[in-house]
């Protein structure tokens, strides 16, 4: 987003919330050349089915988003129908409301595909987080920051996690976003960050740095 807008420094105002599943459906496997299609009890087809559905509801959202990062088959093979799937699901929003709704109609319509498929599944829930705002004292002490530089102030909400995550249960959090090269893409070898907007969230540190020595001088 801060590409796409040609700012290089954006401030959090909250975390979104979170939570990730481990699944795995049981169908049959069979001969791919002898099985007819209508009798097919295909457990990849039902998660292929269950991730497309996951992103369709996401975006209806305009602000979830939904992502089966792992989908395997074990011991598959070319000539055979899969009888069994594993995959994982992870379901985000900015508020722990809206990932709940998200979450409540992605494993109703699981279920729902699975009975339609004749296969059956399992599914553990392995993390969930909540939604975490910024601390307004500390987002106000980062927006003065970047508005000393003369860069404008942005705000947006992280669809990552980050370890704040878990520093908000114990004390205030608060963020400042650089912007990322190549579209702002993460977690891949394109990602990079160009050393004057690194600089500009140095200058911007600093600054909080020592209002906040000013602010406690002893």
């Amino acid at each position: 987003m801060l590409c796409e807008l040609d700012l290089p420094l954006g401030i959090v105002t909250s975390i979104n919330a979170s939570v990730r599943y481990l699944g795995e459906v049981i169908g049959m496997a069979s001969h791919a050349g002898t099985t007819p299609m209508d009798r097919r009890r295909d457990a990849a087809c039902a998660v292929a089915e269950l991730a497309l559905y996951a992103e369709q509801r996401a975006a209806a959202d305009g602000d979830s988003v939904a992502t089966i990062g792992m989908l395997l088959v074990p011991n598959g093979s070319i000539n055979v129908v899969p009888g069994r799937c594993s995959f994982s699901l992870d379901l985000r929003a900015p508020s722990d409301a809206q990932r709940d709704a998200l979450a409540q109609d992605v494993l109703a319509k699981l279920a729902e595909i699975c009975e339609r498929r004749g296969v059956r599944h399992t599914l553990e829930e392995t993390m969930r987080a909540a939604a975490a705002p910024s601390a307004p004292a500390w987002q106000a002490r980062w927006e003065a920051a970047v508005a000393a530089l003369g860069v404008p102030l942005h705000l947006l909400s992280s669809g990552a996690g980050h370890d704040a995550m878990k520093l908000h249960e114990v004390m205030p959090q608060a963020m400042l976003f650089v912007r990322g090269q190549n579209s702002g893409i993460s977690h891949n070898p394109l990602e990079s960050t160009t050393s004057d907007d690194m600089d500009l969230c140095v200058r911007a540190f600093a600054h909080l740095l020592e209002q906040l020595a000013a602010e406690h001088p002893n």
